[in-house]
């Protein structure tokens, strides 16, 4: 080829340049994220077809996280190119492009960490709050609206229905 990789580029074996965007990013943090899941969800019991194990929604996460992301790499392609223009890169590109799937990984870190020390109502409404409000960049009140509303009904919904033991964590209930 003769020239030096551009910032950005991924170079294919056929010598296709495919454009790293903020889509491809994505989805390829989500095909990582898929293929850890499916990995460790094969560790746990899937049951039976009439009584499911504990691996069996963990499979079916990470399935779908495998499918999307690798859909979501495929797809992704320069929305500027698409247009007839040329896109932005101020800084690095890469590290700009990733800031959002960052932010979510790092968000569910700290709710696995919180999990089982404050509670599944607790935790699960904390995360929605803070996902909602820094990363889709949601009103404070709309976000404490959903966040508490999905999080009680999660709980309601698993506790209370499907009466599967969730950690209390603070709570007395």
């Amino acid at each position: 080829m003769g020239h030096s990789p551009t910032p950005g580029l991924v170079h294919l074996i056929e010598g296709e340049e495919i454009r790293m965007t903020k889509d491809r990013a994505a989805g390829l943090l989500f095909l990582c994220s898929g293929l850890y899941g499916f990995y460790f969800s094969f560790q746990l019991p899937m049951g039976r077809w009439n009584e499911p194990g504990p691996g069996v929604f963990p499979f079916l996460l990470s399935l779908l996280l495998l499918l999307s992301g690798a859909a979501w790499f495929v797809r992704g392609r320069p929305r500027a190119a698409e247009k007839g223009g040329r896109e932005k890169t101020e800084g690095l590109p890469f590290i700009k492009n990733i800031s959002t799937p960052l932010k979510i990984v790092a968000l569910t870190a700290l709710f696995i960490l919180l999990f089982n020390r404050v509670g599944y109502l607790i935790s699960s409404s904390l995360y929605l709050f803070v996902l909602l409000l820094w990363v889709s960049r949601y009103r404070v009140a709309v976000s404490a609206g959903l966040a508490v509303a999905i999080g009680a009904g999660s709980w309601y919904f698993f506790a209370k229905i499907l009466a599967v033991s969730l950690p209390q964590g603070l709570l007395p209930f």
